[in-house]
């Protein structure tokens, strides 16, 4: 079964292992004792986990899903950058910031801003590392919008 070890990890078991992370640095954050906080300070906590920014709204699970398919398909239509699908899916579909995705996928932050910013020019190993979270590679689309608009219908 030593093969079945190096098998390629899903998009799901990604996700899965991103969540147990942030559940884990949620509960290290929550430590039983805490300084008593001032009248400010405990008006601006929220009970829920900090966002990636504050115009960010949650994603429940059933919506993940449609959430993805819609950023693909505008990336798949030219509606999108590539690096502003990438933006997209790392703040609606997995809320998290550039740090802690640049760690996840194994890249830097510059490289992973630049990539979200349409900067720079990088290799397809580069760009599927950053997409493989959410199961996608570089590949061969047809240069038609048309047909493409076609063939997603």
């Amino acid at each position: 079964m030593k093969g079945h070890e190096s098998a390629p990890v899903s998009a799901k078991e990604t996700i899965r292992k991103i969540r147990e992370r942030q559940k884990l640095l949620q509960n290290a954050s929550d430590s039983p004792v805490e300084k008593p906080a001032t009248m400010a300070e405990s008006s601006s906590r929220t009970p829920s986990r900090q966002r990636v920014s504050k115009s960010s709204t949650a994603v429940s699970t059933q919506d993940r899903q449609a959430v993805m398919h819609s950023i693909i398909k505008q990336l798949l239509l030219g509606e999108l950058t590539q690096g502003g699908a990438l933006k997209k899916l790392r703040i609606e579909v997995l809320n998290l910031k550039q740090d802690a995705y640049a760690k996840l996928v194994a890249v830097s932050r510059k490289t992973l801003s630049d990539v979200e910013n349409d900067k720079g020019n990088y290799t397809s190993d580069i760009i599927n590392k950053l997409f493989k979270p959410f199961g996608l590679q570089v590949g061969l689309v047809p240069v038609s919008k048309q047909l493409l608009s076609t063939l997603l219908k």
